[in-house]
This record gives structure tokens, sequence and C-alpha cells, in this order.
């Protein structure tokens, strides 16, 4: 019954263990999940079934949080390989890679600055969407040959786009509730 599931998040899903997935199969496979272990499902059920119908509720939702998001499931591929986090002290010492993320930083700030900031700032967007993408791709090859130090590094490098498409997106909100 509950105990049933698996522990691997793509098997419990049904998915192949790759970087690549398939968004649809992955959400249709969650919500069937879903309703199968919603807690409601288990409301005449004894204490311990409550109880596991939640927690299994709790890992279906991790999970598919995780398989969604590229950076998120990038770690958990990592992870499931061996590969340790320090989100303290883990982070990138590629010196140019740290001075195109200043770049970065002040071609936002010029953006908002611009004639036209909206589009400045969404043309930015898609840049750091491309480069985001292109580590992804960048990732996906270092995972497949089992490269686990560079698919790390292309991870924490990730993350930095990451801030950059919040911080982005956050000005942009900005600019749009000013109008």
């Amino acid at each position: 019954m509950l105990q049933d599931l698996p522990r691997d998040w793509f098997a419990l899903f049904g998915l192949p263990v790759q970087f690549e997935i398939d968004q649809a199969a992955l959400t249709k496979s969650f919500r069937e999940l879903q309703t199968r272990y919603h807690p409601d499902r288990y409301a005449q059920a004894s204490e311990q079934e409550r109880r596991l119908a939640l927690q299994m509720t709790s890992l279906l939702n991790e999970a598919y949080s995780s398989l969604r998001q590229p950076r998120l499931r990038a770690r958990y591929l990592l992870e499931q390989a061996g590969v340790s986090f320090n989100d303290e002290r883990d982070t990138t010492n590629d010196a140019a890679f740290l001075m195109q993320q200043i770049e970065w930083r002040e071609a936002i700030e010029e953006a908002e600055e611009a004639n036209e900031p909206l589009e400045a700032l969404e043309r930015l967007t898609k840049d750091l969407n491309t480069e985001l993408q292109s580590l992804e791709q960048n990732f996906a090859s270092a995972w497949q040959t089992q490269a686990y130090t560079a698919a790390k590094t292309t991870l924490l490098k990730m993350r930095f786009y990451e801030r950059l498409l919040e911080d982005t997106q956050s000005r942009l909100e900005c600019l749009e509730d000013e109008l």
C-alpha cells in the first residue's frame, strides 16, 4: 500500500535517470500519484495510514518540485551519485566566469537606467536564459560521461544565472508596477 513507493525520485515517477526529462510525463505521473495518495483518501483509515499518506504527499511534492527545476534536478542527480555539497562554501573559482557575473550585474543596472528599461531588461532576461540553457546542456554532457567534478562546477554556475534572472525579474516587476 503506502510503503510501496520507490525512494528514487526518477523511479517514483517512472522516468529514466537522466538530466533531460519529459516534463509532461513528470506532471502526469505526479498528478496520478498525488490523487492516489492524497490524505483525503485516507480520512477513514488508521492513524498510521493517515500519517503515511501525509508523508507520501510531502515526498511527492518535494520530488516533483526538485525534478521540475533543472538546477535542483542536477543537484539531486549528483547527490545520488555520491557528490557532496557544502552550501556555505561551495562556489566556483573560475575567475573569468566571476568577472562575467560582475559584467552581467553592471548590465542589469545599466538596463534599468536605459531610455526603455523594460525592453532592455527583457533583452537581458532572454540573454541570461540562453546562457543558463547552455550551462544546462553542459551539465547534461558532463553528467552523461560521469564527469561529476565538471558537472558540479557547472551546477554551481547555474545558480549564479538563476540569481541574475531573479534580480532581473524583480526589477522588471518593480518597473511594471510603476507604470
